[in-house]
């Protein structure tokens, strides 16, 4: 097992560096990597990149402005854009889904209940923390109220624009300061990244910004000189996750084998069994106040029948059928009550069994187009001046995917030793969707990642020079 001291950090950190810069020109043939830029701009980069900041240093390197920027504008978004005018539609539904009415529940003093219209007793469709915090804004500023929507919006949009801080440190420490730069900029000003933010009521920003934080904290615990303590963050950090979005928790084994394989044997053993404890321990309330509930042992969410048979039934054509929700539809509505959640839940899983024995090529067929879905985007109308531009987005989708993608492959081909931390963003996390709803919004605690990756990719594209025919024969000439 190998050792990560600081001298070699330091070390490996500017070889990534020079890494990371464009490279120079390539000699002849049809298209290759020349050597890394001049020595000047590389002592420029490295200087930029010391620790303790000094008067000198460029403000658009701050990346404290960075994340001033982001939440500036994402508030701005909100306030100009009106998108806290969120649409009163079916009793508002739209503000916060089940987690809304799980959260209104709540602030009537309900408990954690009725994730629809009608009250069907305890539930455990969400994790908590999240319709706790959104509960704790309806008893301060009213029940779906536009100024209830302004101020979770603007909550979401501050651990958005923290994430260019985590996302800064990760990517500095892999690819170095030009690519983190490049990358903390991009998260805070680029449209489609403001979108979850600042128009949804959910957990996704704040699932968004965990990611990032235990992703670097995993990176910290393998340094020699780092704090024991931190194994003991990384579990208080997965406990919250876990608490928040359960689905992340299944890259938490791929984190500890990278930093035991970094690490010393015996200490990283050590670390990992505090992490997995802590975290344990985090889940331990939820879990009795569940068993105490429904008379059963549920872990944290129940959910995940219903979300198995809505992508996979006699009526789907691979993505969920609205009309098996019970937020949708009154039928389902009124059976979620009659047998309470837990029924219900179980009842869907029973026809979900049923389905996938009479219909397992179905099933087959639907996942694999749910991997496609992933990745490219569901079919959804965009429409823009009256022209419905479905494929552009679908392009546009596709292209991010196979571009960060391409990083990763380039991080291979580097052998940067950070890549196998890298791979189960991509090739782990989206297991869980291919069978269920691949929707982009459970795509984007991996987007900073992608994103990474995506102007790793291009920064080192800067130096490839195609050597077109014609260019060949002038130069011949």
């Amino acid at each position: 097992m190998t050792s990560c001291s600081a001298p070699n950090r330091s070390a490996e950190k500017a070889k990534l560096q020079a890494n990371s810069l464009p490279a120079g020109s390539a000699a002849g043939g049809c298209c290759s990597l020349g050597r890394v830029t001049s020595e000047k701009t590389l002592e420029m980069e490295r200087a930029s990149d010391q620790a303790g900041g000094t008067s000198s240093r460029r403000v658009s390197h701050s990346v404290l402005l960075i994340v001033v920027v982001a939440f500036v504008l994402r508030l701005l978004v909100i306030t100009a854009g009106h998108t806290y005018r969120i649409t009163p539609r079916g009793d508002h539904f739209q503000f916060g889904w089940e987690t809304g009415r799980i959260a209104r529940s709540i602030a009537e003093g309900h408990g954690f209940s009725s994730p629809t219209d009608l009250a069907s007793g305890p539930s455990a469709w969400t994790a908590p923390v999240y319709p706790y915090i959104l509960a704790g804004v309806f008893k301060i500023w009213g029940i779906y109220t536009p100024a209830a929507a302004w101020v979770i919006l603007a909550f979401n949009s501050l651990f958005a624009a923290l994430t260019c801080w985590t996302l800064y440190l990760v990517a500095d420490r892999i690819f170095g300061a030009w690519v983190a730069r490049a990358t903390a900029w991009t998260w805070a000003v680029f449209p489609y990244l403001l979108y979850w933010a600042v128009r949804v009521v959910w957990e996704t920003s704040l699932t968004t910004f965990l990611v990032t934080l235990v992703l670097w904290l995993t990176i910290r615990a393998c340094d020699d000189h780092s704090h024991r303590g931190i194994w003991v963050y990384q579990g208080l950090l997965w406990g919250l996750i876990l608490l928040t979005n359960t689905a992340v928790v299944i890259l938490l084994p791929f984190f500890l084998l990278w930093a035991m394989r970094r690490s010393h044997r015996r200490r990283a053993l050590r670390g990992a069994a505090v992490c997995l404890g802590i975290m344990a321990l985090c889940a331990v309330p939820w879990t009795i106040r569940n068993y105490r509930r429904f008379d059963r042992f549920l872990f944290i969410r129940d959910n995940l029948p219903l979300e198995l048979y809505e992508a996979n039934n006699n009526h789907s054509a691979g993505l969920w059928t609205r009309s098996e929700h019970p937020g949708n539809n009154p039928t389902a509505m009124k059976r979620m009550q009659e047998l309470g959640e837990i029924g219900f839940m179980d009842e869907k899983k029973q026809q979900f069994h049923l389905f996938l024995r009479e219909h397992p090529g179905d099933f087959v067929r639907f996942t694999f187009e749910r991997i496609g879905y992933f990745w490219a985007a569901p079919p959804q109308a965009t429409i823009l001046a009256g022209y419905d531009l479905w494929v552009a987005r679908h392009v546009e989708f596709l292209l991010a995917s196979i571009f960060a993608l391409a990083g990763l492959v380039l991080a291979f081909v580097r052998k940067n030793s950070y890549r196998w931390l890298l791979t189960p963003f991509l090739l782990i996390y989206p297991l869980p969707f291919y069978v269920v709803n691949p929707l982009p919004r459970y795509k984007h605690p991996i987007e900073p990642v992608m994103l990474m990756l995506i102007i790793y990719v291009l920064a080192e594209s800067r130096g490839v020079e195609v050597a077109l025919p014609w260019k060949r024969t002038a130069r011949q000439g």
